[in-house]
């Protein structure tokens, strides 16, 4: 038998609704300095996206083509220099 799942903070302390804010106050920021709002790397041995406003990351092919964050419900941003 496994030992039980231990969490880093419990799950009953996440608060979606406010990592969302924290994450379009990030996003806002991001944009308005023209900066990029994701990168690409690998994760487990494939390209992956990470949303730099929330910290969550993907790998799911059609996310990394769109530049999609599921938990933004947003697209990213590309850099751009003025």
């Amino acid at each position: 038998m496994a030992p039980p799942r231990r969490w880093a903070t419990p799950p009953e302390t996440h608060d979606p609704a406010r990592r969302r804010a924290d994450a379009d106050r990030r996003r806002a920021a991001l944009v308005a300095a023209g900066c990029q709002t994701s990168t690409v790397g690998m994760r487990g041995g494939q390209a992956a996206i990470v949303c730099l406003c929330c910290g969550l990351g993907s790998a799911h092919p059609k996310d990394l083509k769109e530049r999609y964050c599921g938990f933004c419900h947003a697209w990213h941003s590309e850099w751009r220099e003025d």
